[in-house]
């Protein structure tokens, strides 16, 4: 229960940020995060986890529970700390005056920048894909549409496997409108009451009122399908944050379900075990 707990306020709170920043990507036609790298739904919010970069896999790799889910093997494991240190780390404060810019000097700005990190995204998504094993990188993904949830939405690459009509995504950019000015007024007053319980149940209520609110702009079978997508579910034990590549810890949490997660293994048996990760 705990576990269920801290993923909403998680949820929530990268909700709130969802909220809080779509407007930025609009004028780019691109919900935040933008492509999770080739094929892939890896898409977050902006800023991403560790390093520069949007993409959550990294992040998600870092976490004891996910590795034992993938059945990560030691020389994935330290073909994962290389990929790491590659990534770029992040640079100072952009110089640009957002003040004094004009609306078509912060659009060219920001879709400069989206542009950079998506070509960061793509390049750290072929070497993953070189170290992880096709089955680890789907279910990768579906993890990764898990903890998204509906600001998996506004990714390009879910949008175009949904086939989300240009209606659907007004109609959606509308909603996010709307819930985003009703989340800051409701915000405003819980943070200024100081009340952690109040801002909490405010956060969760709002993701639970977006999630009714954004799904309704799906058919049934785009709803299906979107369920579809994230696979089996995952649960994310207390505390896990995003560590490193090193040696898990005790308490890494429980793995999916043995059936499966066995056949994968077998797969990667047949495969030749650890020639996988030879990409450098």
């Amino acid at each position: 229960m705990r576990s269920i707990r801290w993923m909403t306020g998680l949820a929530a709170l990268g909700l709130f940020a969802f909220l809080a920043t779509d407007v930025m990507a609009q004028g780019g036609g691109r919900g935040p995060g933008g492509p999770g790298g080739r094929g892939g739904f890896g898409g977050g919010p902006p800023g991403g986890f560790g390093r520069g970069g949007g993409d959550m896999s990294m992040g998600l790799l870092r976490i004891d529970a996910v590795k034992k889910e993938l059945e990560l093997m030691p020389d994935q494991e330290e073909a994962l700390k290389k990929l790491e240190a590659e990534r770029p780390e992040r640079g100072e404060r952009p110089n640009f005056d957002f003040q004094n810019a004009t609306d078509e000097e912060r659009q060219a700005f920001f879709d400069k920048r989206m542009k950079e990190q998506e070509e960061q995204t793509a390049k750290m998504r072929e070497k993953l894909e070189e170290v992880l094993f096709p089955e680890q990188i789907d279910r990768l993904d579906e993890i990764a549409l898990q903890l998204q949830g509906i600001m998996a939405l506004s990714n390009p690459k879910v949008q175009k496997e949904l086939e989300i009509t240009e209606a659907q995504q007004k109609e959606m950019t509308e909603k996010r409108d709307g819930m985003r000015e009703k989340m800051r007024g409701m915000m405003q007053e819980a943070f200024q009451s100081g009340d952690r319980d109040k801002i909490r149940e405010m956060m969760t209520k709002a993701q639970k009122d977006s999630e009714t609110e954004l799904l309704g702009v799906l058919t049934s079978d785009q709803k299906a399908k979107f369920e579809k997508m994230k696979g089996e579910k995952f649960e994310m034990p207390e505390g896990q944050g995003f560590g490193g590549f090193g040696r898990g810890g005790p308490g890494g949490g429980p793995g999916g379900p043995g059936g499966q997660r066995g056949q994968r293994g077998g797969d990667r048996g047949q495969r030749g075990g650890g020639d996988r990760p030879a990409a450098e």
